[in-house]
């Protein structure tokens, strides 16, 4: 079946002065195209993020993309080495995953339509079930800070109907669980609740890395949840002891309340594991865990929840609170074949081995770099191709993160990343396609922005 070209009856840009066509928008590949779409960008989009993005180099037009590299407009190739701040750690357009959404879009599926049966998020879902068993029950959505509100709010309708008297959800200082208002009251960085009055009623926060302090909330008996990111993202990549999670699992089974893991940064084989809680083998099996980013293959927002039976089915197992969160979009067709997608190159690629060989290489180099800028840097952490590099402060007080992010982009043309949540650290998240050539590029690129940055800021 050939489906028919639409009937053109006028040409937008004579209904619409200035009007960009598709084709237009697609074909900026010229700087004069990429300084038209800089300035629709701040006219019409968040100008100031897009200006701090300029600032340090960071923000421009990809003309190309692919594997491990972008190209911009003047032909420049750059090493990606922040996978579009965590979704593209299987490679920028990765082929197979590109190749499995064209094949989807050429299938002519329904993709929205809530009422029908979607046999891509229903494939992916049992595929998980066989992975983590565990964990049997999935929701598909479209992003992190959305995964986390549905999680948010399955464990509230779940603990009224069985953890009667249980009200607060029990997250770390300086967590990063999303920027929607529930999210952001969630997690444990106050700059993100400024402006919005009083917090949500029902939240409170504990010291990352410390089951004691967690101990003393949960034997007040109304923590419905705790809720924790596996190694922090945004907060700076800070890593836990090894015995937290697994003491954390132990204490909520002992005081009735869910265990909970944001895996939507340190998840989807990002650590060397396909989820940064199998580090631990199964002393720290969550009753749910919310995904995204590299999920969804940097090509469609794809984001979700994994729950266990008893959870999924105290908040949503009988006809009444089965319609409790539906959505058009959830469960969508083209975010289930891209999961799928993603899924399965993981599996057959085996990207978690893969990460666990190759990065130790690129470790070992980031530490020998610390080693010779004392001055400069002051500690790398973080467990795969999650990576921080926590910078120091020079006489003025001022840390060299930024300008080293800033010379790395601009003049070794690869891309970092600091983060918003801490000053002081930088990211570093390489990608599947990262080869030991890339990994020599990037460590010499950094090499050559901590001695500039000594030179223009001082010691």
């Amino acid at each position: 079946m050939s489906y028919p070209d639409y009937d053109k009856k006028v040409d937008a840009k004579t209904v619409v002065p200035g009007f960009i066509t598709v084709d237009e928008a697609l074909d900026c590949t010229t700087r004069a195209d990429a300084d038209r779409a800089k300035a629709d960008q701040l006219a019409h989009n968040n100008q100031y993020r897009t200006a701090a993005a300029m600032a340090i180099g960071a923000g421009d037009v990809c003309v190309k993309a692919e594997g491990a590299y972008w190209w911009d407009v003047d032909g420049v190739k750059h090493l990606d080495f922040i996978g579009s701040v965590g979704p593209a750690l299987l490679g920028l357009n990765n082929p197979f995953v590109v190749d499995t959404v064209k094949k989807y879009l050429d299938k002519h599926l329904i993709t929205m339509d809530p009422l029908m049966l979607h046999q891509t998020t229903a494939a992916f879902s049992a595929n998980m079930s066989k992975i983590v068993p565990y964990l049997p029950r999935a929701v598909i959505c479209c992003g992190g800070a959305e995964a986390n509100e549905t999680l948010l709010k399955m464990l509230r309708i779940a603990a009224y109907r069985t953890k009667k008297g249980k009200t607060r959800m029990l997250s770390t200082l300086n967590a990063f669980h999303g920027k929607t208002q529930a999210t952001v009251n969630l997690g444990g960085k106050a700059k993100w609740r400024m402006y919005q009055g009083p917090g949500l009623p029902g939240y409170t926060h504990i010291p990352y890395g410390d089951w004691r302090a967690a101990e003393e909330e949960l034997k007040k008996g109304d923590v419905i949840a705790f809720f924790c990111e596996p190694i922090q993202g945004e907060g700076g990549i800070n890593v836990p002891p090894d015995d937290y999670l697994p003491k954390m699992r132990e204490l909520c089974t002992k005081y009735d309340t869910y265990f909970c893991l944001d895996e939507v940064q340190a998840g989807s084989c990002r650590t060397g594991y396909l989820w940064a809680h199998q580090y631990y083998g199964d002393k720290a099996r969550p009753d749910a865990l919310s995904f995204a980013k590299a999920m969804s293959g940097s090509l469609i927002p794809t984001g979700g929840v994994l729950a266990s039976e008893e959870l999924y089915m105290a908040a949503y197992g009988n006809e009444e609170t089965a319609f409790f969160h539906t959505a058009t979009y959830q469960d969508n067709q083209i975010s289930g074949i891209t999961a799928l997608a993603c899924l399965q190159f993981m599996i057959e690629a085996d990207v978690p081995g893969t990460i666990r060989k190759n990065a130790p290489y690129f470790w070992d180099g980031l530490r020998k770099i610390a080693a010779k800028y004392p001055q400069v840097i002051k500690e790398v952490r973080g467990r795969g191709y999650m990576i921080g590099i926590e910078y120091k402060q020079n006489k003025d007080g001022n840390y060299y993160t930024v300008e080293v992010c800033k010379h790395m982009s601009v003049v070794g043309h690869v891309s970092t990343m600091f983060t918003i949540n801490n000053d002081a650290v930088c990211r570093i998240y390489p990608n599947y396609w990262a080869t030991k050539e890339d990994f020599d590029w990037a460590l010499s690129a950094l090499d050559a922005a901590c001695a500039h940055a000594l030179e223009v800021m001082g010691g």
